[in-house]
Order: structure tokens, then C-alpha cells, then sequence
């Protein structure tokens, strides 16, 4: 479903009130440029020590006329319902949602209709899922084999850093980035370290609650940021929605699934060129190349299974592309990873690894994620 999502609500909407005198604290003047003052209103001590979660608010009072004045609202939807984003949404909470963050406004002093939230303009959104690995598998395995994917030239990513000692790896721009992580290891790290750097002290507690019952699950989260509204609008009009959504519009499971379905196919699996293929013998991957395409030459056929081992050895095709670019040019690079693609495509046909089937089938069912023992 969603996690982190901006609402832009324009000032004009909302009623601000003082309630100073109640202990709630008044707009924060963050930073002045020449164009705008910037103010931050973030949940008080008496909001944090309630246990409750709120949201962050950000407004600009602007110094000419005419410019657009928006109050932004951000927050994370799973944990204004639940206190933690393990627990997963569905489209039928929408209601609460909106009534939740309309209450947890008026307690921070701002007086907003459900129906300006409903429609609200929405200038960035996380779309995220939690997958159960089963049969043995961990999150953490499932990562490293990930991370042998060369992801430096796929979309527009420019960086991808495999960090917490393989726990999570993380490809980014600034306008999107695509996080896979072990969601359990990181309900056990500090601020500094951890991927979720806004965890409530309910989510924090969550681990132990859940080794206590013998109900430590392996959960690999999926996290695709579109971090800015251009982004957001290319990708979502990909799909067929309109762009410029509201809140209502992108409050979405189908939305979610086909997002994130898209990363992961695109970004990771079309990518593996057989490296998420099952174990076979170097013999036996020969014998499959020859059933595959009776028409390869011998010496063809062991090049590409030396391709394909190479692909699967250590830290797989980024390690192979940096030793090959210190001896070629790029344009080289392009016809071997040619080459790999059709390795590939003849080696792994229906011979997948069970845990990539386990991630296909869960990003195809959508199911919300539940810690059902353990509710708000």
C-alpha cells in the first residue's frame, strides 16, 4: 500500500488556532529567503508522550503577491492507523484515515475539513510492501543475491549503496528511489542507522512483542519514493491515472501493486540475467544452452555459460562490469550484457529460484501484511 505521503493543503483552507495556553506550541520559524518565510510545526512533547503519531507540518508565508501558499502536511498513513508500518493498509480504511489525521490536526491546533483532506494535492508519495520470506530463506540473503544486480545504469539511478551490513540496499536520484531492506533487523537500530528514521516507541517495542510469542517473521520491504511530483506524475500516468492526484486518488491498493510490481520487474528481475536461476552443474547448464537452441556452435555456447558464470560469481554483474571497463569501452559492455540477456533467456526459462517465485506470487496477491496479534 502507501507509507510516507506530502499533502500540499492551500493555507486559505485551514483555521489555525492558539492554543498556546493548552501547552500546544505555535509555528516555528525555520528559514527566510527572499521569496518566503519558512515555519515548522511538529508534534509537541505532550503529542509524543500520548503514544499517539502525528504529523509534520511545513508553511510558507510568502512576500509577493500572488504566490501560491500552500501548508504541506506529511506523514506515515500505516502508522497514523496502526502506531507502525509493518501493519499494511487496504483501500476500505480510507475513511478512518482521513477522520484519524483530521483529530490528530485539531489536537496540534489546525481545524481542516475531511473533505479538503480527501482532495488534497499530493506532491510526493511512498509506495511500499511487506513480503513473509518462507521456507527458510532470510531477508538478508535474499539482499545480498540482489545486490549482484547492476543497477548503476537502470531508469536514472545514479547511486546504489548496499549498506547495514547487507540488510538493505538502497538506488536513488533525487527525484525517486527504490529501497529493499529486512524490515525486522531494522526495527533494531538506532535513528542514525536505521532505513525507518521516524519510528514510534509502539513500533520500537514491536520486536520484542513478537520474539516473545515466537512470531519473528523474515520480512523483506519493498519501498519505491517518488520523491518529486514530476516523478510521481510520469510514473502514475504510465499506468493510466491522471496526474496531479489527490489523496483519495492514490490512496490506492491496485496503484500500489502495479508501482511496485514495476520496480521489481524493471529495476531487479529483467535485470538478473540468470542470476536468479536455480543451481544447476556447469555440464548440465551446457546441455540446457544446446536444448535450448539446437542451432548453437559449441564455442558460442561456452562463452555464453562463462558469461553466466561470471554474472553468478561473487558480487555478480557490477564487479564483471567494473574489472571488463578498466579494458574497454562502454559500447563493449552494452554487447556482453547482450550476450548475457540471451544466456539468460535460454538457461532460465521456468527454472527460477523458489524465493524469486515467493516475491512474484505476494506482489501478484497484494495481500496487506498483518502483526494481527499485536493492534493499536
Amino acid at each position: 500500500m502507501i507509507d510516507t505521503v506530502c499533502l500540499l493543503i492551500p493555507k486559505e483552507k485551514l483555521t489555525v488556532l492558539d492554543l498556546s495556553s493548552y501547552g500546544v506550541p505555535k509555528w516555528d520559524l525555520h528559514s527566510k529567503t527572499d521569496q518566503y518565510d519558512k515555519f515548522v510545526k511538529n508534534p509537541s512533547r505532550r503529542d509524543l508522550e500520548s503514544g499517539l503519531y502525528f504529523p509534520r507540518l511545513t508553511g510558507y508565508k510568502r512576500k509577493y503577491y500572488g504566490q501560491e501558499a500552500n501548508v504541506r502536511i506529511e506523514f506515515s498513513v500505516p502508522k497514523l492507523i496502526y502506531l507502525n508500518n509493518l501493519d499494511e493498509l487496504q483501500d476500505v480504511d480510507f475513511p478512518e484515515v482521513v477522520k484519524t489525521l483530521k483529530d490528530r490536526l485539531q489536537t496540534m491546533g489546525i481545524v481542516l475539513k475531511e473533505s479538503d483532506i480527501e482532495d488534497a494535492s499530493v506532491s510526493s508519495i511512498h509506495f511500499s510492501k511487506n513480503i513473509q520470506i518462507d521456507d527458510g530463506y532470510t531477508a538478508s540473503h535474499l539482499i545480498s543475491e540482489m545486490n549482484k544486480v547492476d543497477l548503476r545504469k537502470s531508469f536514472d539511478f545514479a547511486k546504489t549503496r548496499f549498506m547495514n551490513d547487507g540488510q538493505s540496499l538502497y538506488a536513488h536520484t533525487t527525484a525517486h528511489q527504490m529501497v529493499i531492506y529486512d524490515k525486522m533487523a531494522d526495527l533494531t537500530k538506532n535513528k542514525k542507522r536505521a532505513i525507518d528514521k521516524d519510528q514510534t516507541q509502539y513500533q520500537r517495542n514491536l520486536l520484542s512483542g513478537l520474539t516473545k510469542n515466537n512470531e519473528l517473521n523474515e520480512v523483506l520491504r519493498f519501498e519505491i519514493r517518488l520523491n518529486h511530483k514530476q516523478k510521481m506524475n510520469k510514473v502514475i500516468e504510465s499506468f493510466g491515472y491522471s496526474k496531479n492526484p489527490t489523496f483519495k486518488d492514490v490512496f490506492s491498493e491496485e496503484l500500489s501493486k502495479r508501482v511496485v510490481n514495476d520496480y521489481w520487474q524493471k529495476l531487479i528481475k529483467e535485470r538478473s540475467l540468470g542470476l536468479f536461476s536455480v543451481s544447476l552443474s556447469i555440464k548440465d547448464i551446457l546441455r540446457t544452452l544446446f536444448l535450448a537452441d539446437k542451432s548453437l556452435k559449441p564455442k558460442q555456447a561456452i562463452y555464453l555459460l562463462g558469461l553466466f558464470q561470471l554474472a553468478r560469481d561473487e558480487n555478480g554483474m557490477r564487479q564483471l562490469r567494473t574489472i571488463i571497463a578498466k579494458h574497454s569501452h562502454d559500447r563493449t559492455w552494452y554487447r556482453i550484457a547482450k550476450d548475457m540477456r540471451e544466456a539468460s533467456e535460454l538457461i532460465t526459462e521456468n527454472k527460477l529460484r523458489d524465493w524469486v517465485t515467493q516475491i512474484d506470487n505476494k506482489l501478484t496477491d497484494y495481500k496487506p501484511y498483518k502483526v494481527q496479534k499485536y493492534e493499536k
